[in-house]
């Protein structure tokens, strides 16, 4: 099989500057895996690498979508695919790359994804549930979701299971890097990024809003879209109240997704610090060798 790189990591912790630096050292493409960076214009509170850093190194599956179009798992996986193999033709290395672990799962493992027929009676009665009670059914019937779901996201999982699509079937050879920080570290990173990214992030959502997205579309899209769309819309008493409800927020996620990951098969984890960069060349060096 064809050889590729996966990095992943919770929230802030330098899974795209780690990537730019292994695709320049081993002449690679880098290929998003965030369900939200495929979206025009949602920039800031996606995290996208700049449009300098994209001409140093290509990316890819950034801005495929318009703000209120549907991009599914099956959407992205598909693309993917064909990303990855046009990188694989020009004889450079695919690096995918993100933060939403069902995107990169689904590539790791080869999932057997299909547009498939609506259930209609069990979409209307999955449809009449909260999200909590989503959550809860996905559980008890030990189906593994991510930790940012949506209720989209859980109905269809629940149709998948019900129409017996379970097989997998990886196309690729991976090496799949894990980044690692301890729970300090990560939480100061989150709320310098936070900080640093603010201005920006409101200017971004309030543009859109006043472009005409929809609003309850925008609330979607991960948690800084969210609140910032209802710190726009005055419901929060003060600056400060929001960012604090938003880095409390954050900082949950960042548990939820260490969980998710803990769970990811085959993952060298590397250390964050000075020696990253230099142990995560060694790995892929060795990896593409043998």
């Amino acid at each position: 099989m064809k050889k590729i790189i996966s990095i992943i990591g919770i929230t802030s912790s330098g899974k795209s500057d780690l990537a730019i630096f292994l695709a320049r050292k081993f002449s690679g493409e880098i290929v998003s895996a965030d369900s939200r960076q495929v979206y025009v214009g949602l920039d800031w509170c996606s995290g996208k690498v700049t449009k300098q850093e994209q001409k140093i190194v290509p990316h890819h599956l950034i801005d495929v979508a318009k703000i209120g179009e549907r991009f599914t798992l099956f959407d992205f996986q598909k693309q993917a695919y064909e990303a990855i193999d046009k990188i694989l033709e020009k004889n450079k290395l695919p690096i995918l790359c993100g933060g939403t672990g069902l995107y990169s799962r689904s590539v790791v493992e080869g999932y057997n994804l299909a547009e498939g027929k609506e259930d209609s009676e069990l979409r209307s009665m999955l449809q009449n549930k909260t999200l909590e009670e989503l959550e809860s059914l996905c559980k008890e019937k030990g189906i593994e979701f991510s930790s940012e779901p949506t209720k989209r996201r859980l109905i269809r999982l629940l149709e998948k299971q019900e129409s017996g699509e379970k097989e997998s079937e990886p196309r690729y050879e991976v090496l799949q890097i894990g980044i690692k920080f301890s729970r300090e570290e990560i939480y100061e990173r989150i709320k310098i990024r936070l900080e640093k990214r603010m201005p920006n992030m409101i200017k971004e959502i309030d543009e859109l809003i006043k472009g005409g997205a929809d609003v309850d579309f925008l609330k979607s899209l991960g948690l800084e879209a969210k609140l910032v769309t209802e710190y726009l819309q005055g419901e929060f008493e003060s600056y400060d109240a929001f960012f604090e409800e938003l880095y409390k927020q954050e900082r949950h996620f960042a548990k939820r997704q260490n969980t998710w990951y803990n769970k990811e098969k085959n993952v060298v984890w590397l250390d964050a610090g000075d020696d990253l960069y230099k142990n995560a060349e060694s790995k892929v060096k060795q990896f593409l060798a043998d």
